[in-house]
């Protein structure tokens, strides 16, 4: 019998030091959201150039992220 790992999402020390202060924003990397709508990242990234989909925030060191309420807003406005 194999079993298949699934990978755990990378806790950062940015992740901990949020959690330390109480900060709450939750922002997902493509990956991330990619796995939770059962989607390529590729798509995410056609919906980002062509600019639909949930609003998308880039980082500094070219990293995109998502807010939980823009998923959430994007979800409901889609059900």
């Amino acid at each position: 019998m194999s079993t298949v790992s699934t990978k755990r999402p990378r806790i950062t020390q940015a992740d901990k030091v949020r959690e330390s202060v109480g900060l709450t924003v939750v922002m997902m990397t493509e990956q991330e959201l990619s796995l939770r709508w059962q989607i390529s990242v590729k798509t995410l990234q056609r919906w980002r150039l062509m600019q639909t989909g949930p609003k998308f925030t880039k980082l500094q060191n070219r990293a995109v992220r998502y807010h939980l309420d823009d998923i959430k807003a994007h979800e409901s406005q889609r059900a």
